[in-house]
């Protein structure tokens, strides 16, 4: 019976395929849109034969479909799979370890302050108890009973002093520690999360040692754009700065990577769109349902970044400052930045500001006025070439003149073959919109009403140049054919009948004043009542 449970053990291992465990590097980080491409690096000794070699402590969220796996060295890749470990622990972070010993401190002060709270206590009732004076058959000496006062009075109140320090300390101490407990708590809860693994398996001709590179996609990680747009003139190019927010919260800090942002999105549907026949029938109301609502979680606001100034004393070195390298990369669906300088994004959810690019743009420039919706006057930067920017739409800090002047929009997918950036209000140039009252008139022809409207459009350039503004009004649009709507006088502007917008460009010397009238009518059945004008 022995020899036969010997023979089963020498069997099994025999044909077993060793496992190794081995830690990897983080290494490289391509941040897309929605996800990240992680790429991690491990050095290897394999025997010779099938191996089994595990990448460990990686991120639950890898996709699996998204493995890829190279090597370096005399061996060949049988299959690589992945897998998520519910029973290794992650190994406790520096802070974890840092919150820890505090804890203990504050444990072995607390039961210090216990201690000498227990002595004082301790010394307070032994005075209490011996109050007593002289005897029954004998009294007490005058200058006995002012020393006995004096003292007892004396180290009570220090006594009381000290218990009240203590108490106060003991108070400090305590809140700390509830502090810090409540941060334990919630990092040990991420410490005993599951973890990921991919396991490989290798064959070699004879023992190796082997570079493996690990790479996936993983969810909780991605990168939106910001952007600051400067503007000294209207005569000069805007400089343009791209910037990514990156953040992520895959469970691991990326620590001195190399990092690249990517405009593509994986987890977008890849799919063509199917269009099916489109069926109509009658309708059939239907008895609502009803469902919890459960709010959408709004996104942090963005972190403002901030660099400080660093004061030298006389006769301190100044090394030469470092050069920001980001290589551009366009492929056939999506351009990548790779970021030559190493870059550290901690898992914390919250977004890191990376530079991206920094480049100069032509720009034709307009002031733009709506008075019927603003008072103000606004300065339009118009980027024909736009297509070859790269860009993705995002909110632009805006900076005229150095100054910072608020923010505006960029959204680079429209159809047009102008991209349109407002650069803020000009507010050397006003504009006002006031009803003519002599030309707002209703009256009553025949079965049908008749209403006039009538505006006037006061614009002043208190700038010490000549500007270009346009300026955009509308009269409203009919949807029935018993409403008719007829444009009196048009101020010498232009009107696009299909949207009613009437648009005037006006050329205003400096300090020159300039004033435009213009009135509209609507004519519609005197039983009926319309709405929207």
């Amino acid at each position: 019976m022995k020899k036969l449970a010997f023979l089963c053990i020498f069997l099994f291992t025999g044909t077993q395929i060793w496992a190794v465990e081995t830690e990897s590097v983080i290494k490289e980080v391509t941040v897309y849109q929605n996800g990240a491409k992680i790429v991690r690096e491990a050095y290897v000794n394999i025997t010779a034969g099938n191996s089994e070699v595990v990448f460990t402590d990686l991120t639950t969220s890898l996709k699996q479909s998204s493995v890829q796996v190279e090597l370096e060295g005399n061996a060949i890749l049988l299959s690589a799979t992945s897998r998520i470990n519910y029973l290794k622990e992650k190994e406790k972070s520096r802070l974890v370890k840092v919150l820890q010993d505090s804890l203990n401190m504050i444990e072995n002060q607390l039961k210090i302050l216990a201690g000498e709270k227990s002595v004082y206590t301790g010394e307070e009732k032994l005075i209490n108890e011996n109050t007593k004076l002289g005897s029954e058959q004998s009294g007490v000496e005058v200058t006995e009973l002012k020393l006995l006062s004096d003292f007892y009075r004396t180290r009570l109140m220090d006594i009381k002093k000290q218990l009240i320090n203590i108490e106060a300390k003991e108070q400090d101490l305590k809140n700390t520690r509830t502090r810090i407990q409540r941060q334990l708590s919630d990092l040990n809860a991420l410490q005993n999360k599951p973890t990921g693994e991919v396991v490989l398996n290798l064959a070699a001709n004879s023992p190796v040692k082997v570079k493996i590179r690990v790479s996936y996609l993983a969810s909780g990680a991605g990168w939106y754009p910001v952007y600051d747009i400067r503007s000294e003139s209207t005569v000069r190019p805007i400089k343009l700065v791209y910037k990514a927010n990156v953040y992520q919260s895959t469970g691991y800090d990326w620590k001195d990577v190399k990092m690249s942002v990517s405009t593509r999105n994986p987890e977008a549907d890849q799919n063509r769109p199917i269009l099916n026949p489109w069926f109509i029938d009658f309708y059939q109301p239907q008895m609502p349902v009803l469902r919890e609502m459960k709010s959408a979680r709004a996104p942090e606001a963005a972190m403002n970044i901030y660099q400080e100034a660093i004061e030298f004393e006389p006769g301190d070195e100044i090394s030469a400052p470092v050069r920001y390298e980001v290589t551009e990369s366009s492929g056939m669906m999506a351009t990548e930045y790779a970021i030559e300088n190493r870059q550290s994004i901690p898992s914390d959810s919250k977004e890191h500001m990376v530079a991206v690019k920094e480049f100069e743009v032509d720009a034709g420039y307009t002031y733009h006025a709506v008075p019927k919706l603003s008072d103000g006057v606004f300065l339009l930067a118009k980027l024909a070439d736009f297509g070859d920017l790269s860009l993705l739409p995002g909110k632009a800090n805006l900076f005229n003149e150095g100054m910072y002047v608020g923010q505006s929009d960029i959204n680079p997918f429209t159809t047009a073959d102008t991209m349109m950036i407002s650069l803020g209000r000009d507010e050397k140039i006003s504009i006002k919109r006031t009803v003519l009252k002599d030309l707002t008139t209703k009256h009553t022809i025949g079965t049908n009403i008749k209403e006039t409207k009538g505006f006037e459009l006061l614009i002043k350039n208190n700038k010490n140049i000549q500007v270009d503004l346009e300026i955009l009004d509308n009269i409203p649009l009919s949807k029935n054919k018993d409403i008719e709507v007829n444009l009196d006088n048009d101020g010498g502007g232009n009107l696009m009948k299909e949207y009613g917008r009437l648009l005037w460009r006006v050329n205003l010397k400096p300090g020159e004043s300039r004033k435009i009238d213009y009135s509209f009518s609507v004519k519609y059945p005197k039983d009926r009542t319309i709405s929207g004008l």
